[in-house]
């Protein structure tokens, strides 16, 4: 019985302490992109649409990269044009928290299509490794089909 509730208390705080992306979603990144994702006119982006991303590699990459990175530049989004910076993530989360949140974005604000694989740390990890450029993360996302 004591080896049981031992047991118990080593796992409760590894599970206690998983990343809950969509707390860290709503504390981190619903002021600009809203709680539903559907963004601010001219300012932040939809999040919303992104199937076709997340069901591709060279998808996942650049979300994974704008978000470690950040982003400023001009993008456009179903047509209209998004020019405000995108804050970096790189000092402020963890991989893990990281990729609770992109899951969330995934697969509650958007719904995972054909192909869907959960940005993981792998991911994550090489975007932290990848230029930060805003230059090389735009040449990336060109590479994408538009949104």
């Amino acid at each position: 019985m004591l080896r049981r509730l031992i047991a118990l208390l080593l796992v409760l705080p590894c599970s206690a302490m998983a990343a809950d992306g969509a707390a860290l979603y709503a504390q981190r990144c619903a002021v600009c992109h809203m709680p539903q994702g559907q963004g601010i006119a001219g300012h932040a982006p939809p999040l919303t649409g992104m199937e076709a991303w997340l069901a591709t590699e060279l998808g996942r990459s650049y979300i994974a990269r704008a978000v470690v990175h950040g982003l400023a530049g001009e993008i456009k989004v179903h047509g209209q044009s998004y020019s405000a910076l995108m804050l970096t993530f790189r000092w402020r989360l963890g991989d893990e928290d990281l990729a609770a949140v992109l899951r969330y974005v995934a697969e509650t604000i958007n719904q995972p299509a054909a192909g869907y694989e959960p940005i993981g740390l792998e991911t994550l990890r090489a975007a932290r490794a990848a230029s930060g450029r805003d230059v090389d993360t735009l040449a990336l996302r060109a590479q994408l089909p538009e949104r």
